[in-house]
């Protein structure tokens, strides 16, 4: 996989910059050092005053959603660093799953038979 550059480390208002920096500093394998454990139980404790983590939820549903308007496609994989799904949409489904287990995966309005 080529890399891509990071964009999203230095320049906040990048579309799904958040959920960029969150996927990188909680989930790749060579930046986070253990750190998801700490992700999933943030995400789980839902508490309505992390703002960050409200902004990083949004943008995930809205990936889910079909929205990557701005960008890269290399992104989510360079961030993630993952290799056991063979999609984005793969992996950020299986993520909605484990982090909000309880919450179904926010899909397109647009259905499949349209």
């Amino acid at each position: 996989m080529p890399q891509i550059d990071r964009y999203w480390l230095d320049d906040k208002s990048v579309p799904f910059g958040t959920f960029l920096r969150y996927m990188e500093k909680y989930y790749h394998p060579e930046i986070r050092n253990d750190n998801y454990d700490a992700l999933v139980a943030r995400a789980r404790l839902s508490d309505p005053s992390d703002v960050g983590l409200a902004t990083f939820k949004s943008e995930l549903g809205s990936l889910l959603k079909g929205n990557r308007e701005g960008i890269h496609r290399l992104a989510i994989v360079t961030a993630a660093g993952y290799d056991d799904w063979d999609t984005d949409d793969e992996f950020l489904a299986w993520l909605w799953h484990e982090l909000y287990p309880s919450e179904p995966v926010p899909t397109s309005a647009v259905s499949e038979s349209d």
